[in-house]
């Protein structure tokens, strides 16, 4: 019993990393659609809140048993602008691995992600708290 406790320890970390870096980015889509499919491709998240305020808002997603947040910013149109997902800080390594394996490398801890013809730009940022991974579109300016 205490054997397969230690493996499932050991396995779910691995196991929630890859949630991090598969699935869309939710960039471009409308509030309503990611609070439909949120909960759908991200097992363990419940819809907590929505912030509105003007031009910037926000769609919180939590998961209460992972410890990981999942922020979703909208323009005034309910257009998903960027994302940021936060784990607790002892995930770091692991995370970083991931992003490292799945998208081209471009600072320290940035990373670029092209998906159907657009960049986007990933940040992973280590708090004294958490982290957070943050994705972004880039744009020409």
């Amino acid at each position: 019993m205490i054997r397969s406790f230690r493996y499932i320890v050991l396995i779910i970390p691995f196991w929630l990393i890859q949630l991090t870096v598969q699935g869309q980015n939710y960039i471009g889509m409308h509030k309503d659609d990611i609070r439909k499919l949120t909960p759908k491709e991200h097992k363990g998240f419940v819809f907590e809140k929505e912030v509105e305020n003007g031009d910037r808002s926000f769609i919180k997603f939590v998961n209460v048993i992972d410890e990981q947040t999942l922020l979703f910013m909208v323009d005034s149109k309910g257009i998903c602008t960027s994302v940021s997902r936060m784990y607790n800080t002892w995930l770091y390594d692991q995370v970083q691995k991931e992003l490292k394996k799945n998208y081209k490398k471009k600072g320290s801890d940035t990373w670029i992600e092209i998906k159907d013809g657009k960049k986007y730009e990933i940040k992973l940022k280590n708090g004294e708290w958490f982290i957070t991974v943050t994705t972004r579109p880039i744009t020409n300016k």
